[in-house]
C-alpha cells in the first residue's frame, strides 16, 4: 500500500464488512453502495492470498471488487496458484511457502483458505507480522489453536474475520431473539433439510462421485508434506 496516504483500521474494517457482505457473510443494513466504492490507488488495501482452493479464489474476487490488489497467491500445488495468479493480475507473485508471503511489507493483509489443519499457523503468524487477517470457517482445528489465534489477535492488536457465512445476519439474531424471548415456546426437536440438488455430475452428486481410490504419489507441482503440514503423516489419496 502506498505511503502516500495510511489507509485508517475504521475504512479497513469497512472494507472487511463490505467483502464479508459480498461473500454473503453478513447482510447490509445499509447502503451497500456506500461500502463499494473502489478507492483510488493510494488507499488500496494490498491482499496475500494463502491457499487457492475454489473457495479461496471466491473470497480473493470478492475483495478485489471492493479495491483490493493482491500482491501475492500461496499454495503447494502449483496449478492452484498459476489458476488463482489468472484471477488476480500478471502483478501477483506466485509463492509456495506462505512465510515468504508475509516477509513482504507491502502485504497489508491476507486470505486464509487453506485445509483446517492449516488455519492456525498462518494467521498467528500473520497477526506477528503486523498483517490484517481473514480466515475460513472452521476457525481452528483444536480449541488450543482456536485459543492461541484469539491471544495472538488481541495481543497485535490486528483485525481477524472468521469467515463463517451468515452468521452475521440480521435475520439470524432475530431468529435467536425470538428463541431467547420464549417466542417459539419450549423447543423440542429442530427438522433440517438440505435441499441441494445433487443430482448431476459425472458419476452422481453435485461435484460427482468421491470412489474409493487408492493411495498414490502425489501430482507433478503438488508438495505434499507442505500440504499436510502439521497434520499426522498420511499416504496421498486424491
Amino acid at each position: 500500500m502506498s505511503t502516500d496516504r495510511v489507509i485508517t483500521r475504521r475504512e479497513f474494517v469497512k472494507r472487511f464488512r463490505a467483502a464479508a457482505i459480498a461473500t454473503g457473510l453478513v447482510s447490509s443494513s445499509g447502503d451497500a453502495g456506500s461500502y463499494a466504492r473502489i478507492p483510488d490507488a493510494n488507499e488500496r488495501v494490498t491482499l496475500g492470498l494463502i491457499g487457492c482452493g475454489g473457495r479461496g479464489q471466491d473470497v480473493m474476487r470478492h475483495f478485489i471488487q471492493q479495491g483490493a490488489v493482491v500482491g501475492a497467491v500461496c499454495d503447494p500445488d502449483e496449478s492452484r496458484m498459476h489458476q488463482a495468479k489468472k484471477e488476480a493480475g500478471d502483478h501477483a507473485e506466485l509463492v509456495k511457502d506462505f512465510r515468504r508471503l508475509l516477509e513482504r511489507q507491502d502485504i497489508d493483509a491476507v486470505i486464509v483458505a487453506t485445509p483446517d489443519q492449516w488455519h492456525a499457523l498462518p494467521t498467528i503468524l500473520a497477526c506477528q507480522a503486523g498483517k490484517d487477517v481473514y480466515v475460513e470457517k472452521p476457525l481452528a482445528y483444536t480449541v488450543s489453536e482456536g485459543r492461541a489465534m484469539v491471544e495472538a489477535a488481541r495481543r497485535t492488536g490486528r483485525i481477524v474475520q472468521i469467515g463463517t457465512q451468515q452468521r452475521s445476519g440480521e435475520h439470524y439474531h432475530r431468529a435467536v431473539a425470538m428463541i431467547q424471548r420464549g417466542d417459539l415456546g419450549k423447543i423440542s426437536r429442530a427438522r433440517i433439510w438440505n435441499v441441494w440438488n445433487n443430482t448431476f455430475g459425472e458419476g452422481g452428486g453435485r461435484w460427482g462421485a468421491i470412489g474409493n481410490p487408492t493411495d498414490c504419489d502425489p501430482p507433478a507441482g503438488v508438495d505434499y508434506d507442505l500440504w499436510l503440514g502439521p497434520a499426522p503423516k498420511r499416504p496421498f489419496n486424491p
